[in-house]
Protein backbone atom coordinates (compact mmCIF):
# COMPACT_ATOMS: atom_id res chain seq x y z
CA UNK A 1 0.00 0.00 0.00
CA UNK A 2 1.27 3.68 -0.94
CA UNK A 3 2.50 5.46 1.77
CA UNK A 4 0.30 8.74 1.68
CA UNK A 5 1.60 11.90 4.05
CA UNK A 6 -0.93 14.36 4.63
CA UNK A 7 1.22 17.83 4.94
CA UNK A 8 0.73 20.47 7.12
CA UNK A 9 2.21 24.14 5.99
CA UNK A 10 3.67 26.01 8.90
CA UNK A 11 5.16 29.61 8.01
CA UNK A 12 7.80 30.29 10.29
CA UNK A 13 7.89 33.85 10.73
CA UNK A 14 11.27 34.97 12.21
CA UNK A 15 12.84 37.70 13.13
CA UNK A 16 14.19 40.33 10.74
CA UNK A 17 17.48 38.85 11.69
CA UNK A 18 16.44 35.90 10.44
CA UNK A 19 15.52 34.36 7.24
CA UNK A 20 11.75 33.03 6.81
CA UNK A 21 11.20 29.54 6.49
CA UNK A 22 8.61 26.54 5.26
CA UNK A 23 8.56 23.83 7.77
CA UNK A 24 6.48 20.77 6.04
CA UNK A 25 5.68 18.37 8.55
CA UNK A 26 4.78 15.10 7.62
CA UNK A 27 2.46 12.48 9.24
CA UNK A 28 4.96 10.40 10.66
CA UNK A 29 6.33 13.42 12.92
CA UNK A 30 9.33 13.99 10.43
CA UNK A 31 9.83 17.88 9.12
CA UNK A 32 11.24 19.07 5.91
CA UNK A 33 12.48 22.92 6.29
CA UNK A 34 13.07 25.15 3.43
CA UNK A 35 14.27 28.32 3.16
CA UNK A 36 11.46 30.60 1.45
CA UNK A 37 14.44 32.71 -0.33
CA UNK A 38 15.07 29.17 -2.12
CA UNK A 39 11.56 28.94 -3.45
CA UNK A 40 9.97 30.52 -6.38
CA UNK A 41 6.25 29.14 -5.80
CA UNK A 42 4.37 26.08 -3.84
CA UNK A 43 1.75 23.70 -4.60
CA UNK A 44 -0.81 23.12 -2.54
CA UNK A 45 -2.79 19.75 -3.26
CA UNK A 46 -5.24 17.86 -0.81
CA UNK A 47 -6.53 14.38 -1.62
CA UNK A 48 -8.52 12.14 0.31
CA UNK A 49 -6.98 9.88 3.16
CA UNK A 50 -8.07 6.50 3.65
CA UNK A 51 -9.01 5.78 7.44
CA UNK A 52 -7.04 3.22 9.00
CA UNK A 53 -8.10 -0.15 8.48
CA UNK A 54 -7.58 -1.96 12.09
CA UNK A 55 -9.50 -3.63 14.56
CA UNK A 56 -10.10 -0.58 16.84
CA UNK A 57 -12.19 1.18 13.87
CA UNK A 58 -14.14 -2.19 12.43
CA UNK A 59 -16.46 -4.19 13.68
CA UNK A 60 -16.02 -7.92 12.81
CA UNK A 61 -19.30 -10.36 12.76
CA UNK A 62 -20.13 -13.79 12.54
CA UNK A 63 -22.24 -14.22 9.62
CA UNK A 64 -24.44 -16.21 11.05
CA UNK A 65 -25.28 -15.66 14.55
CA UNK A 66 -24.84 -11.91 14.13
CA UNK A 67 -22.48 -11.97 17.15
CA UNK A 68 -19.10 -9.88 17.47
CA UNK A 69 -16.20 -11.56 16.82
CA UNK A 70 -13.75 -10.36 19.49
CA UNK A 71 -10.02 -9.89 18.31
CA UNK A 72 -7.75 -12.34 18.95
CA UNK A 73 -4.57 -13.78 16.88
CA UNK A 74 -5.83 -16.17 13.78
CA UNK A 75 -9.37 -14.86 13.83
CA UNK A 76 -9.62 -11.47 13.24
CA UNK A 77 -6.66 -9.32 14.16
CA UNK A 78 -4.28 -5.90 12.88
CA UNK A 79 -1.62 -6.69 10.49
CA UNK A 80 0.96 -5.05 9.01
CA UNK A 81 -0.66 -4.55 5.62
CA UNK A 82 -4.18 -4.36 7.24
CA UNK A 83 -7.08 -5.74 9.37
CA UNK A 84 -6.47 -9.74 8.41
CA UNK A 85 -9.69 -11.77 9.03
CA UNK A 86 -9.48 -15.99 9.06
CA UNK A 87 -12.20 -17.46 7.96
CA UNK A 88 -14.81 -20.05 9.97
CA UNK A 89 -15.79 -22.71 7.53
CA UNK A 90 -19.53 -22.45 7.43
CA UNK A 91 -20.47 -19.22 7.61
CA UNK A 92 -18.63 -15.61 6.36
CA UNK A 93 -16.93 -12.96 8.71
CA UNK A 94 -18.52 -9.50 7.94
CA UNK A 95 -16.38 -6.19 8.42
CA UNK A 96 -18.02 -3.32 9.35
CA UNK A 97 -16.87 0.40 9.62
CA UNK A 98 -17.31 1.54 13.32
CA UNK A 99 -18.28 4.73 12.18
CA UNK A 100 -21.83 4.37 10.02
CA UNK A 101 -23.92 7.39 7.92
CA UNK A 102 -25.48 7.46 4.23
CA UNK A 103 -23.82 6.46 1.33
CA UNK A 104 -25.94 6.60 -1.08
CA UNK A 105 -24.64 8.65 -4.04
CA UNK A 106 -21.37 8.05 -2.97
CA UNK A 107 -18.62 5.51 -3.80
CA UNK A 108 -16.79 3.06 -1.64
CA UNK A 109 -12.55 2.29 -2.15
CA UNK A 110 -11.31 -0.62 -0.98
CA UNK A 111 -7.96 -2.37 -1.33
CA UNK A 112 -7.62 -6.07 -0.18
CA UNK A 113 -5.92 -9.13 -0.86
CA UNK A 114 -6.89 -13.00 -0.28
CA UNK A 115 -4.08 -15.64 1.23
CA UNK A 116 -5.23 -18.65 -0.94
CA UNK A 117 -7.48 -20.17 -3.49
CA UNK A 118 -10.25 -21.39 -1.10
CA UNK A 119 -11.35 -17.43 -0.21
CA UNK A 120 -14.33 -15.69 -1.32
CA UNK A 121 -14.51 -12.11 -0.85
CA UNK A 122 -18.25 -9.71 -0.97
CA UNK A 123 -19.31 -6.26 -0.17
CA UNK A 124 -23.14 -6.30 0.93
CA UNK A 125 -24.93 -2.99 1.27
CA UNK A 126 -27.56 -2.13 4.27
CA UNK A 127 -30.42 0.40 4.71
CA UNK A 128 -30.08 -0.08 8.28
CA UNK A 129 -26.87 0.16 10.64
CA UNK A 130 -28.68 -0.91 13.41
CA UNK A 131 -30.31 -4.01 12.69
CA UNK A 132 -28.08 -4.22 9.07
CA UNK A 133 -31.30 -4.87 7.13
CA UNK A 134 -30.04 -6.03 3.34
CA UNK A 135 -30.22 -3.68 0.78
CA UNK A 136 -28.39 -5.88 -1.85
CA UNK A 137 -25.13 -7.64 -2.29
CA UNK A 138 -22.72 -5.39 -4.16
CA UNK A 139 -20.24 -7.74 -5.43
CA UNK A 140 -19.02 -11.63 -4.72
CA UNK A 141 -15.78 -12.36 -6.40
CA UNK A 142 -13.88 -16.24 -5.46
CA UNK A 143 -10.46 -16.80 -5.90
CA UNK A 144 -11.40 -20.26 -7.19
CA UNK A 145 -12.96 -18.61 -10.24
CA UNK A 146 -9.69 -18.17 -11.96
CA UNK A 147 -10.32 -13.72 -12.36
CA UNK A 148 -8.48 -13.37 -8.65
CA UNK A 149 -5.30 -14.92 -7.28
CA UNK A 150 -3.62 -15.31 -3.56
CA UNK A 151 -1.38 -12.45 -2.14
CA UNK A 152 -2.32 -10.20 -4.83
CA UNK A 153 -3.64 -6.82 -4.19
CA UNK A 154 -6.99 -5.54 -5.72
CA UNK A 155 -8.71 -2.51 -5.62
CA UNK A 156 -12.46 -2.07 -5.90
CA UNK A 157 -14.51 0.47 -5.98
CA UNK A 158 -18.41 0.86 -5.76
CA UNK A 159 -20.56 3.23 -7.46
CA UNK A 160 -23.30 3.77 -5.50
CA UNK A 161 -26.00 6.27 -7.48
CA UNK A 162 -28.50 6.40 -10.23
CA UNK A 163 -30.77 3.28 -8.45
CA UNK A 164 -27.55 0.51 -8.82
CA UNK A 165 -24.35 -0.41 -7.36
CA UNK A 166 -21.66 -0.87 -9.69
CA UNK A 167 -18.29 -2.73 -8.71
CA UNK A 168 -15.30 -2.35 -10.49
CA UNK A 169 -12.55 -4.69 -9.74
CA UNK A 170 -8.75 -3.94 -11.05
CA UNK A 171 -5.30 -4.87 -9.78
CA UNK A 172 -1.96 -2.34 -9.61
CA UNK A 173 -4.40 0.43 -8.67
CA UNK A 174 -7.62 2.02 -8.94
CA UNK A 175 -9.50 1.45 -12.18
CA UNK A 176 -9.68 5.67 -12.22
CA UNK A 177 -6.17 5.91 -10.87
CA UNK A 178 -4.90 3.83 -14.06
CA UNK A 179 -5.49 -0.15 -12.84
CA UNK A 180 -6.19 -2.93 -15.09
CA UNK A 181 -9.82 -3.94 -14.93
CA UNK A 182 -10.60 -7.65 -13.90
CA UNK A 183 -13.73 -7.55 -13.39
CA UNK A 184 -17.00 -5.41 -13.00
CA UNK A 185 -20.93 -5.72 -12.12
CA UNK A 186 -23.92 -4.15 -11.16
CA UNK A 187 -27.25 -4.82 -9.36
CA UNK A 188 -30.00 -2.42 -8.50
CA UNK A 189 -30.33 -0.17 -5.54
CA UNK A 190 -33.58 0.96 -4.59
CA UNK A 191 -33.64 1.97 -1.06
CA UNK A 192 -31.34 4.15 0.79
CA UNK A 193 -27.88 2.98 1.73
CA UNK A 194 -26.12 3.49 5.16
CA UNK A 195 -23.57 1.50 5.07
CA UNK A 196 -21.41 -1.31 4.02
CA UNK A 197 -19.66 -4.74 5.15
CA UNK A 198 -16.55 -6.61 4.02
CA UNK A 199 -17.03 -10.35 3.77
CA UNK A 200 -14.67 -13.23 3.92
CA UNK A 201 -15.56 -16.34 3.52
CA UNK A 202 -13.29 -19.49 3.62
CA UNK A 203 -11.98 -22.33 6.14
CA UNK A 204 -10.33 -21.56 9.53
CA UNK A 205 -6.38 -21.56 8.19
CA UNK A 206 -7.20 -18.86 5.14
CA UNK A 207 -8.04 -14.79 5.37
CA UNK A 208 -8.29 -12.00 3.48
CA UNK A 209 -6.95 -8.75 4.42
CA UNK A 210 -8.26 -5.21 4.20
CA UNK A 211 -5.68 -2.61 4.04
CA UNK A 212 -7.41 0.28 2.43
CA UNK A 213 -11.04 1.74 2.92
CA UNK A 214 -12.76 5.07 2.23
CA UNK A 215 -16.02 6.23 1.29
CA UNK A 216 -16.38 9.61 -0.87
Amino acid sequence: MKTKYLLTLLVCLSSVLLSQSLTITKTDGSTIIFKLADIDSVLVSTASQAKTVSAANWICINNCSLTKVAVSSGVYEDSKDGLKVFGNGNYSVRLLPASQSTILNKTIYLQWKVSSSTVTVGVALYESAENLTPVCRAFSISANSGVISADTWYFTRIIIAGGEAAAVTAKDNFDNNGGTVIANSSVPVSKEVKTYSFETTTDKTSYSILSEARVE
